[in-house]
């Protein structure tokens, strides 16, 4: 029967407003779910008594707060604009936010029946919206996707592909989002430029097995490490100098030169007792490296570093380069050193962090390396000196923290097989030979038969689902094409195999409304766990069909969750959700915050805490309340420094337990955390307050209206940003908002720009100085300021003290805690954000974590067995 519309008019008791509904006349049902027809229609009976007695009062034609007319609002869930209004209505009625405080207080029963009254047809609409196009949209891959499936397809996990495409878009905060992720003609272009660089690195480059050395670089023979020692000499100036080492002490006749700099190969027992020692960090323009050695290849390394702590001088630095072991100071015998790759121009990676004690240590760290790498060491704890006069923080009476470099030594490249996989992937156990100019080329048997039956080997490893003929046919054509145009056996399958990794069946993850079959079911959850492509065995368990099985989909959940591949998912994960992927963005003033201004192993340091700590969340299924407040940390001795806890030595990070009632523990108060929500001059109770609401609980804020000028923190110390933002929230227009931003942003305020305690302000200006000396070597010019009142009330009314309370006060209802995590989640997995429709099945998801205290790990499982992660 056809549909027609007829008006209905409902005149609210007591009121002279009306109230305009649309009735729905006939017979039809949405498909899939037998609600009413996709046509505008009355608001479900309960749900005007509602709104006529706690709504339309404001919300009418006579006075429309916020821009809403309920009196003329039609019930039309099917559109999607009519749709997201009445989940607001919806939602702010749940948060308790409406009706204003100023009506009568509504009772549990009448609220919860307008919420379910009104709920039930939003969610068959959506539903209903689901079943018809699904959930999330066909997406291709992000670049860090592409990238780590590349490494993985080649086994080349050197690769570096990342940064040659362009930036993806955002949606609900994350870069996994089809709506958000184009595909235009410069896209196609960098993905056609990353796939033929990342085939060409991962092909043989000599017809023959690469010879794996060993090689041995003494620090006294790298012009990098001496080039400084004679600076000093004749300039007389040792600003950021290296010194040469005899053993435990200075090697004067080397560094007067009266002696050569080293004695070589001639005295080989002499050799390894000279050594090149630093009292500063690597930093322009000194950056001692073993710049004897270039990675020939790019590959697997085995890198062994000999070196040892010392003391040198005295605090007046005259005798800078007076070392000595026997005098290192308690608590000083352990000095980290953090290893980078160096690559022309300037571009640095970090490799590791090994710790040095005053015996000649050796440390050795497995690395990947780019053709052309070279080893740059940097004794990450100590001081980066800046001109004019510099003096070393670091320095005692009795002297100061030094580090010895003896030699490095690598092995490699190392390979588990040759060909390696790559290779035999690509060209099979086709032969090599050499094509003049450093080439190599392969030799076919068959050039035809060759091509076809090696295109259908890669598509049926690269492609994550079974490949017929029909898949097989462009790309052979590619391969012809490139033949015709002139192009050798080699690079014409290199355009072949470009294609397919250009292609739609590789760079878009295939999914279709309804239940995933089990390819797709496997590519979301390697790309959810991995951040790349299914292996072997997960494929092996698609192949069979069998992966949809419960038991063995949480087999492989396992499985891969133990994997170090799962690293990937942290990473990526906590860089959009914690925006840590921002760390760099700003850095700490150098005049306010000089004590952090130049600390890269401090800020590399606060990024591996919050994912050690995420990542021992999921290992040990801790309860998701570990998110705002725990009773451990996951630090090393700069971060334990940084926070005042005593008995940490070295650079590695490991779980520290926390005295009770330790302002620490949780994200909240995490360095990587306090560093993201500040601009690196002062920190913004707004800025954090929005972190902790939209981050931790789940509850979006709207930005603020663009004529509303923001609020510049006064670096002086006149005023603190408590006495601005009062007068801030005196305009009508902010103060709504700001109640619920503000107050838990004030509990950060003891919290500076890099996590450290504070008391007070800092500013500059006139005031009487704090003692110091930053890691530039200049001394501080600030001042201590306004103290600081960490103290606010919720818009509930509860009051809280300082961090300690807000983190009890949040923790009163842990559920929401996990249900947020929960949603990030989802989105991050699925690539669609939870819709209003999907909200019964993250119930569910809790309720079946709620026995393990809403467990990180069962939350993982709950989330992967769900029909949201099951389906499209």
């Amino acid at each position: 029967m056809r549909i027609r519309r007829c008006p209905l008019f409902l005149f609210p008791a007591g009121s002279g407003a009306l109230l305009a509904f649309a009735a729905t006349v006939g017979h039809g049902s949405v498909p899939g779910t037998g609600h009413a027809a996709a046509a505008p229609s009355v608001v479900p009976p309960a749900a005007q008594s509602f709104l006529r007695k706690n709504c339309l009062a404001c919300h009418s034609k006579q006075s429309p707060s916020g821009g809403l007319d309920l009196t003329t609002a039609l019930f039309h869930p099917t559109d999607t604009n009519n749709f997201n209004l009445w989940v607001k209505v919806h939602d702010r009625v749940a948060a308790g936010e409406m009706p204003p405080k100023t009506f009568p207080p509504l009772t549990l029963a009448s609220r919860k029946n307008f919420l379910t009254t009104l709920g039930q047809p939003l969610i068959a609409a959506d539903e209903a919206r689901v079943h018809r196009e699904g959930r999330s949209t066909w997406r291709r891959m992000n670049r860090y996707e592409y990238e780590n499936t590349l490494r993985d397809l080649l086994d080349a996990p050197w690769l570096q592909i990342k940064e040659m495409l362009p930036e993806d878009g955002l949606s609900a905060r994350f870069n996994k989002v089809g709506e958000a992720l184009d595909v235009s003609h410069v896209q196609m272009s960098r993905y056609l430029t990353a796939a033929d660089y990342a085939l060409r690195e991962a092909m043989a480059t000599q017809p023959t097995r690469p010879e794996t050395t060993l090689k041995r670089f003494y620090a006294r023979e790298q012009r990098s490490f001496v080039g400084p020692a004679k600076f000093t000499v004749f300039n007389g100036s040792p600003e950021r100098a290296t010194f040469p080492i005899l053993g435990s002490a200075a090697d004067i006749p080397a560094l007067q030169e009266t002696a050569p700099m080293t004695v070589g190969a001639k005295d080989p027992a002499k050799r390894e007792l000279e050594a090149m020692g630093v009292v500063a960090s690597a930093y322009e323009p000194l950056q001692p490296r073993f710049n004897q050695f270039r990675a020939p290849f790019a590959g697997r390394y085995k890198l062994r570093l000999c070196a040892h702590s010392f003391w040198a001088g005295p605090a007046s630095e005259k005798r800078w380069w007076q070392p000595s072991r026997t005098e290192l100071s308690a608590g000083r015998t352990q000095e980290p050193i953090s290893l980078y790759g160096s690559f022309p121009p300037e571009q640095l990676r970090k490799l590791g962090s090994v710790d040095v004690g005053p015996a000649s240590t050796v440390r050795e760290l497995e690395v990947e390396l780019l053709k052309g790498e070279t080893i740059l060491p940097d004794a990450a704890r100590f001081f980066r000196s800046r001109p004019p006069n510099w003096h070393n923080p670091l320095a005692q009476k009795d002297g100061q923290p030094g580090v010895a470099f003896q030699w490095l030594e690598v092995e490699g490249p190392l390979y588990n097989t040759w060909p390696t996989r790559g290779q035999r992937l690509l060209f099979g156990d086709l032969p090599l030979k050499a094509a003049g100019m450093g080439a190599v080329e392969v030799v076919p048997n068959d050039p035809e038969v060759d091509a076809v039956r090696l295109v259908r080997g890669f598509m049926q490893r690269a492609l994550r689902r079974p490949v017929v003929d029909a898949d097989t046919q462009p790309f052979v054509k590619l391969y012809h094409t490139a033949r015709t145009a002139g192009a050798n056996f080699t690079d014409a399958m290199l355009a072949a195999y470009t294609g397919v990794l250009c292609s739609p069946a590789f760079v878009t993850l295939e999914e279709r409304p309804g239940p995933l079959e089990d390819h797709a079911l496997a590519t979301r959850l390697s790309y959810f766990l991995w951040n790349s492509e299914p292996d072997t065995a997960l494929r092996t368990v698609a192949d069979r069909g069998a992966l949809r099985s419960p038991t063995a989909l949480a087999a492989q959940t396992d499985r891969m969750l133990a994997d170090p591949r799962t690293q990937r998912f942290v990473d990526a994960f906590l860089d959009y959700w914690l925006d840590l992927r921002k760390t760099n963005n700003t850095s700490p003033d150098e005049t306010l915050y000089p004590d952090y201004y130049l600390d890269d192993f401090l800020t590399e340091s606060s990024v591996e805490e919050t994912r050690a700590f995420f990542k021992e969340l999921v290992r040990n299924d801790l309860p998701a309340r570990n998110l705002v407040a725990s009773d451990f940390v996951m630090i090393n001795e700069r971060l334990a420094t940084l926070y005042g806890l005593p008995g940490v030595q070295g650079a590695a990070i490991r779980r520290v337990a926390l005295p009770k009632d330790s302002v620490r523990g949780g994200l909240l108060t995490q360095a990587s955390v306090l560093k993201v929500t500040a601009n690196g001059t002062t920190t913004s109770p707004v800025l954090r307050g929005v972190w902790i609401n939209e981050r931790i609980l789940g509850q979006t804020v709207p930005p603020p209206p663009p004529t509303i000028p923001a609020i510049e923190p006064d670096i002086r110390g006149a005023t603190t940003i408590r006495e601005q933002l009062a007068q801030h929230r005196n305009q009508a227009t902010c103060s709504a908002c700001h109640a619920h931003i503000d107050p838990p942003g004030f509990a950060l305020e003891n919290f500076d720009v890099f996590g450290g305690w504070r008391d007070r302000y800092r500013a500059l200006g006139e005031g009487e100085r704090v003692p110091g000396f930053g890691k530039n070597g200049q001394p501080f010019v600030f001042h201590a300021a306004q103290p600081i009142d960490p103290s606010g009330v919720l818009t509930d009314g509860r009051r809280f003290q300082d961090v300690r309370d807000l983190k009890r006060l949040l923790l009163q209802d842990e559920r929401r805690i996990a249900r947020n995590l929960v949603r990030q989640l989802i989105t991050y997995s699925t690539g669609a954000p939870v819709r209003f429709g999907d909200r019964p099945k993250v119930e569910a998801i809790l309720d079946r974590a709620r026995p393990s205290g809403y467990g990180v790990k069962s939350l993982l499982h709950g989330i992967i067995d769900s029909e949201l992660f099951r389906n499209k």
